[in-house]
């Protein structure tokens, strides 16, 4: 019998349902093979911006929303909300060039600014 242990992330249902023995699968990206050696971690530097996202009013935060949380290969924080901003951190690999093509095809423009970074919704 091959054993089988979760790396990485794990939803926290996985854990009651596995006690249960309700998950009949481990997904690729859950599991990994307890005889096989573990694949070496790439050495990839995490880079984090902070930036204020302004938008006009809730349907323009309802599209800016949107899009952030369709977002991939990027983790989005929102630490405070008004009506017309919000503040939100972005954790990503690469540079803040990466990041900002990242949001463009997203629908969202980052201005690299003095005074801060800006997201905000591509208006067309």
């Amino acid at each position: 019998m091959t054993q089988t242990r979760f790396i990485g992330f794990m939803p926290r249902w996985i854990g009651p349902c596995l006690g249960l023995g309700l998950v009949l699968f481990a997904p690729a990206a859950f599991a990994q093979s307890a005889n096989s050696p573990a694949a070496p971690a790439a050495a990839v530097a995490q880079s984090s911006l902070n930036a204020s996202a302004v938008y006009s009013g809730i349907e323009e935060w309802g599209k800016l929303r949107g899009a952030l949380s369709r977002l991939q290969g990027v983790s989005v924080s929102i630490s405070a909300i008004s009506i017309d901003g919000a503040l939100i951190l972005f954790r990503y690999d690469g540079t803040p060039s990466d990041l900002q093509a990242i949001l463009a095809r997203a629908g969202l423009e980052l201005s690299l600014e003095p005074a801060g970074a800006v997201v905000k919704v591509v208006t067309r």
